[in-house]
């Protein structure tokens, strides 16, 4: 089975921006200091990102530049399943979905 990530560059805001932001701001203080001209108060408007939206976007790529597949563990579960000894804990499942769905089961 193939699983497809479906997430955006619009759900990670900081991301599409950051690197370019970055790399221009620093062309503009080199510009600066090679022309001698004014502080970089007199460059116009600054936007600092909060460390939490750093963290989340450094979190994010590397998510995302981690295998989608591990082999290890899906050869381990075929050869389980295979042998007939792959023995799924139903109450270890269930916990996991009441944990991270709370809204599956309210009526």
């Amino acid at each position: 089975m193939e699983i497809k990530t479906t997430t955006n560059s619009l759900f990670d805001p900081y991301a599409a921006g950051l690197d370019k932001s970055t790399e221009a701001r620093n062309e503009t203080r080199l510009k600066a200091r090679a022309e001698g001209t004014g502080t970089e108060a007199s460059q116009g408007d600054t936007v600092t990102v909060s460390q939490d939206a750093l963290l989340l976007t450094e979190a994010r790529r590397a998510a995302q530049s981690a295998p989608d597949v591990r082999s290890e563990k899906v050869e381990a579960l075929r050869i389980q399943v295979a042998n007939g000894t792959y023995k799924p804990d139903s109450k270890l499942i269930a916990a996991s979905l009441v944990r991270e769905e709370p809204g599956l089961f309210k009526i």
